[in-house]
């Protein structure tokens, strides 16, 4: 008998489980997933960004930054840290913001250049129009 009660008890947990899911699962809704928040704040995003296969190669400086004619320009040293005889291309480009940190309308396109071994180079841009305030550097291997 106290089996029996056992079972029943086990069979009526298991359809209002069942049930629970069920129900857990209609979404009646219908709203599109939420996006997840960033943990870097706008503030600590790096100034210069590296694809990631490339970080351990590539070692950067101190942008120069100067304006002429009210229009802001960079120049970024950059050193590829390989053994001589190894070399890489890469594509950069500058994406330049206004005071509020929000992205021109209009920008420069990627550019392609080679890194050789140990040896400085300087990747050169300038905004294309008066309203820039700030910039950020991507750098990823040319495509």
């Amino acid at each position: 008998m106290n089996t029996t009660r056992l079972y029943a008890f086990a069979c009526s947990m298991t359809l209002a489980g069942a049930i629970a899911l069920g129900l857990a699962g209609c979404d009646t809704v219908k709203a599109p997933p939420g996006a997840r928040a960033d943990t870097v704040p706008q503030g600590n995003y790096p100034q210069v960004v590296v694809e990631m296969g490339l970080q351990p190669f590539v070692g950067v400086n101190q942008p120069i930054v100067t304006r002429t004619n009210d229009i802001l320009k960079v120049s970024t040293p950059v050193r590829l840290l390989s053994d001589p005889g190894q070399f890489s291309r890469i594509q950069y480009r500058y994406i330049f913001l206004d005071s509020r940190g929000a992205p021109l309308r209009t920008q420069t396109d990627w550019r392609y250049t080679v890194l050789e071994p140990r040896t400085q180079r300087f990747l050169d841009g300038n905004a294309l129009d008066d309203h820039a305030a700030d910039f950020r550097l991507e750098i990823r291997s040319a495509r």
